[in-house]
């Protein structure tokens, strides 16, 4: 029963971050109708501010906000130059264009940077547990899960209450109707990049937590979390976040449990089990738990 405890709260932690990545995705979607495929390389660049961010001695808090808005600003500008020009075209030219911004965005990463992890410290103790229902959990987790938390509130209090929620949701529907009303939609979109970047840079600095250091390849971990915007659905926040707190929890319980039970065969089989999972909606219920069903009259 501890172990189960202790898997379930590190799995919960890991897919709180799941759910700020697909979060990150699926904003941009429902606002462009566009994959953005160098969302990845928006949570490592995040990160990598973090990490210089301490290292010139800045405040840890201070850091994190510091680089949660540079790497929103990045990605509305990324948005504005890049994106905004092939409005009206085909959209998969679009998606195309993100993978070679990606691409672009992880050389750039690298020079910066270098290919080397660099370290990225806490203000506690990164090996220290607390003591929850008899089970020893790390600080890390509940951390990450509590940050993560937070951030998916304040986004959907932003969605529901504010006027730039209003207008994003107003644009998501139909961006021709909105800009007929007066919504200024060039703005919407880069607003909703920019929401969506910092996002990933939160994901970006938590999953670094856990080895403390933060490596240039660290973008990849968004394409663990895309399963999770297949099964919430491309166009329900509600529904990937409950999906990528399901597939955080699945992959931590399958590394804990099936893994072991496989054998030879289960080696890392829980990295693919969230795709296991995808592909199985996919032939089940391809709108995901809370997407909206495609209806065409013919």
């Amino acid at each position: 029963m501890t172990t189960l405890l202790q898997l379930t709260v590190s799995g919960l932690a890991l897919g709180v971050i799941y759910a700020l990545v697909a979060l990150g995705f699926v904003a941009i979607y429902r606002a462009s109708r566009v994959f953005n495929f160098a969302h990845g390389e928006l949570l490592t660049s995040g990160a990598f501010l973090m990490a210089s961010a301490t290292e010139a001695g800045v405040p840890w808090v201070t850091a994190l906000g510091l680089s949660l808005v540079a790497t929103g600003l990045l990605a509305a500008c990324v948005e504005r130059v890049v994106l905004r020009p092939l409005v009206g075209r085909p959209v998969f030219v679009t998606i195309i264009l993100t993978l070679f911004v990606g691409q672009l965005l992880r050389a750039l990463v690298i020079v910066a940077w270098g290919a080397e992890p660099r370290g990225l410290p806490t203000p506690w103790d990164t090996t220290a547990t607390v003591e929850v229902l008899g089970a020893r959990v790390l600080v890390n987790s509940l951390v990450a899960a509590g940050a993560g938390a937070v951030a998916l509130a304040a986004y959907f209090l932003l969605i529901r209450f504010s006027r730039l929620g209003v207008a994003m949701r107003a644009a998501s529907q139909d961006q021709e109707v909105a800009l007929a009303l007066g919504i200024p939609v060039g703005r919407v979109l880069g607003a909703t990049w920019a929401v969506a970047g910092m996002l990933a840079a939160l994901a970006g600095i938590f999953l670094s937590l856990f080895p403390r250091s933060v490596d240039a390849n660290l973008g990849f971990i968004a394409l663990r979390a895309f399963p999770a915007v297949i099964v919430g659905g491309l166009d329900s926040a509600v529904g990937t976040v409950l999906a990528g707190l399901l597939l955080g929890l699945l992959e931590v319980l399958a590394q804990g449990y099936v893994n072991e039970a496989l054998g030879p065969f289960g080696h890392n089989f829980h990295t693919v089990f969230p795709y296991v999972v995808m592909m199985g909606f996919l032939a089940l219920r391809p709108h995901g738990l809370l997407g909206t069903r495609e209806v065409q009259r013919v």
